[in-house]
């Protein structure tokens, strides 16, 4: 116990011999904390066009309803397919049955597909081709791909460091500070634009004379967000 004793009484005088400006931090008491954030935006043309369109089919038996979505499908998927750089996606396929006291019972069927691609024209060709099907549209957006959006991305990026690092030195030369270190750096992207649906002309079936819709593809705004937090040291 003695031993113990001894050493607490050596530690709390060692601690007392420890000079005060050992113990605390000087510097940071003439150092300005300083958070800025800079955005730097560009318009870039929307380069890739998507259109929804659905089969849809109504009948009294179940069965013929299905078979006749079946067999616009398909013949929607191989013109599709032939025409060359189109994605195709085929969406959600429904059946249900409508009951009236007035009227027979009906059944309602529908299945989607969504075209996309970077030639406007071809992808409005197609699409008029397919409502000449039947096809009904249900949504037509141009879109601007992740490809066109990350080309511009880094030289958003060095724009905003720009902003920051010209901004953090007028306020730092208003201060009669100066710019010591730049800490804390973060770079974010915005949210990716979101497609803009347009209204697209819609041809009734066996109107062969009706021309395919129009689209017009305009410009996303691509944004890059910069913030950090940014010490300012006195003048030497």
């Amino acid at each position: 116990m003695a031993l113990v004793r001894s050493l607490i009484f050596g530690l709390m005088v060692a601690a007392a011999a420890v000079p005060a400006a050992a113990q605390t931090a000087p510097a940071a008491a003439n150092t300005t904390m300083l958070h800025l954030s800079e955005t730097a935006q560009r318009e870039v043309p929307r380069d890739r066009l998507r259109v929804e369109l659905a089969a849809q089919a109504v009948d009294a038996n179940a069965s013929k309803v299905q078979a006749e979505i079946n067999r616009r499908m398909a013949a929607a998927l191989a013109r599709i397919k032939a025409v060359p750089d189109i994605a195709v996606e085929t969406q959600g396929y429904s059946v249900y049955q409508e009951r009236s006291d007035k009227a027979p019972t009906r059944w309602h069927g529908s299945q989607s597909v969504a075209v996309t691609g970077k030639d406007f024209g071809a992808v409005l060709a197609l699409v008029g081709t397919l409502q000449q099907d039947g096809l009904i549209v249900q949504g037509m957006m141009p879109e601007l791909s992740r490809e066109a959006r990350q080309s511009v991305e880094d030289e958003l990026t060095d724009v905003a460091l720009q902003r920051l690092r010209r901004r953090a030195e007028h306020i730092a030369a208003g201060l009669g500070t100066k710019v010591e270190i730049i800490r804390d750096l973060h770079i974010g992207n915005a949210a990716p634009p979101s497609p803009v649906p347009l209204r697209a002309m819609m041809a009734m079936k066996g109107s062969a004379a009706a021309p395919p819709p129009v689209a017009e593809a305009g410009e996303a705004t691509v944004s890059v967000s910069v913030s950090a937090d940014i010490a300012l040291a006195p003048q030497r």
